[in-house]
């Protein structure tokens, strides 16, 4: 870290503009993540950016649609999505769906967004959770399933952006031109993690999250979207009884996430105030 006193410095942001940025591999991923709580502080009037890494294009099981054909189908359909949760920006990156790699290129790509936005949290994959699976010897009737690795990729990526290279002014030196100031965010919450430490009250937003997963059409059986939506609410009610034994928090539908601060505001300083009759 270099002396940010040194002629010639340029300042590292720290007020942020947008609460929050939510980035997912997949379309219909920052959905299943997410959803709930962005639609919640929407409501409550927080800016919220929504960036899907991928194009989407292997998100089918029809091996002859074109790839341009679903991608824009699938970009149509998470619009819709973000439009029911309220959220007003989307961005779409279209890296190449599942062959998402952590170089130079994606992590500039998202760098140029962070510091473009200045979210104050930053939702994305947990990158360290690869295998999740009950053991099958307790739990014999139950499977797990293994992380995709653009998931994996996808938060390897937006840690890196975060640190070093969205606050470090040395990076990626052509965005200073873009006006595009080193930037530094607040809070990371991961989503599909194994070590949550924060539960969101959603009840009031979890119907909506239903809603906006059934725009995405591409993907689901349309005689099972009732089912799927049963089956969100339940996963949501589990979580918030997660909530209830491990924090004593009282919730109907949560989500879930793994929580770490990065970066703390100093606390506004007090006006002085001059006793009266002091002044000279």
């Amino acid at each position: 870290m270099g002396d940010r006193t040194a002629q010639g410095a340029v300042e590292m942001l720290t007020e942020p503009d947008y609460e929050a940025m939510v980035i997912g591999a997949h379309p219909d991923d920052n959905d299943f993540g997410t959803a709930a709580t962005c639609a919640l502080w929407a409501s409550q009037g927080k800016k919220v950016v929504w960036v899907v890494m991928t194009d989407g294009t292997e998100g089918s099981e029809i091996p002859s649609q074109s790839d341009e054909e679903l991608m824009l189908l699938r970009e149509q359909e998470q619009r819709a999505a973000a439009e029911v949760y309220g959220i007003k920006a989307v961005e779409f990156l279209r890296n190449r769906d599942g062959h998402l790699v952590n170089s130079e290129d994606t992590r500039r790509a998202v760098v140029k967004l962070i510091r473009k936005y200045r979210p104050r949290v930053i939702f994305t994959h947990d990158p360290t959770s690869h295998i999740m699976a009950p053991d099958p010897d307790e739990k014999p009737d139950a499977t797990g399933y293994l992380n995709h690795p653009d998931h994996r990729a996808t938060g390897n990526i937006v840690v890196d952006s975060i640190f070093p290279f969205a606050g470090n002014p040395r990076s990626f030196r052509e965005l200073l031109a873009e006006e595009l100031q080193p930037y530094r965010v607040h809070e990371v919450y991961f989503f599909g993690s194994t070590q949550t430490n924060t539960y969101v009250d959603v009840t009031e937003s979890i119907d909506k999250k239903g809603q906006g997963l059934m725009c995405h059409k591409s993907q689901f059986n349309p005689d099972d979207n009732d089912r799927m939506a049963e089956r969100m609410r339940e996963r949501a009610a589990s979580v918030a009884k997660d909530a209830k034994e491990k924090k004593g928090l009282e919730m109907r539908y949560a989500e879930s996430f793994r929580r770490m601060k990065l970066h703390i505001p100093p606390a506004p300083k007090e006006d002085t105030v001059v006793p009266a009759g002091s002044e000279e």
